[in-house]
């Protein structure tokens, strides 16, 4: 961490030379009124670059950036909503430990946090060596052996983790890391996963260690959609349920306007 800190420090300084070398030169070649009208120009250029860049910027999200309606989508940026809106601004930079052969290496700038419960389903018995076994029953509908499950809650925590500077923030999405509380260090500062590496899977990243843990992972995130699904379906049930009643008033305009709009088949008003 420190050694990353002297080299960011080296090269800032390095840069702050070059620049002043550079227009040192410059007022020498040109003098004082040559090396104003270049940084006027400079200035121009990078304002009409800017412009240009918001322009384009505006145009990608409304025409070209293809947008995603699945349920598990909408919860991530519920959690990133959530992240941003709780953020205190502790927190700086997410680190990954790696081995033990290994300093921990920087993943990413925490933008935002947030900690929420999560469902849990595991196998109730376990075997003499203490590993987990799938007891069956036999279901009384379906005439099915099921397994039999522990159903719980525990706690996550969630970042929402940036990769880019804050003008490349424009053009990307935050990545969302979901751990639970005691795969990290103090929430002070940096904070350190205890993992190699973090693997993404559906829309969120995970620890390595958990990316097999069907209880920690798979079981949350569908019980999450099924949560949104139904929401979804209360949704549009009052919209039809509006419709169909006419408390929606806008809808029963649009009717209204396209029944004014149609003419009347029979133009002559007589029989031939």
């Amino acid at each position: 961490m420190q050694e990353n800190k002297e080299k960011k420090g080296k090269g800032i300084i390095l840069v702050m030379v070059i620049v002043v070398a550079v227009l040192v030169l410059l007022y020498w070649l040109l003098g004082v009124r040559g090396l104003m009208s270049i940084v006027k120009w400079l200035f121009i250029i990078f304002f009409v670059l800017a412009i240009l860049g918001v322009l384009f910027y505006f145009i990608w999200i409304f025409f070209f950036k293809k947008q995603k309606f699945d349920i598990t989508y909408v919860n991530k940026q519920k959690l990133l909503d959530a992240c941003q809106k709780g953020n205190s601004g502790m927190l700086k930079g997410l680190y990954l430990s790696g081995d033990k052969g290994h300093s921990r290496f920087f993943w990413g700038k925490i933008t935002g946090y947030c900690r929420i419960s999560v469902l849990t389903r595991s196998l109730r018995y376990t075997d003499e060596k203490g590993v987990k076994v799938p007891e069956v029953v036999i279901d009384a509908k379906t005439g099915r052996e099921e397994p039999v499950y522990d159903f719980g809650k525990e706690e996550q925590d969630v970042f929402s983790i940036s990769h880019k500077s804050f003008l490349s923030r424009l053009f990307e999405e935050p990545d969302v890391v979901r751990v639970s509380p005691v795969d990290h260090d103090e929430l002070i500062g940096d904070v350190t996963l205890f993992g190699f590496s973090l693997i993404p899977l559906s829309e969120y990243w995970f620890l390595n260690n958990d990316l097999l843990d069907v209880r920690k992972i798979d079981y949350a995130v569908l019980k999450e959609a099924e949560r949104g699904i139904m929401f979804e379906m209360l949704r549009d049930s009052k919209e039809i349920i509006d419709k169909a009643s006419g408390l929606d008033t806008g809808h029963q305009k649009r009717i209204e306007e396209r029944s004014m709009l149609e003419l009347p088949v029979n133009m002559g008003g007589g029989k031939k």
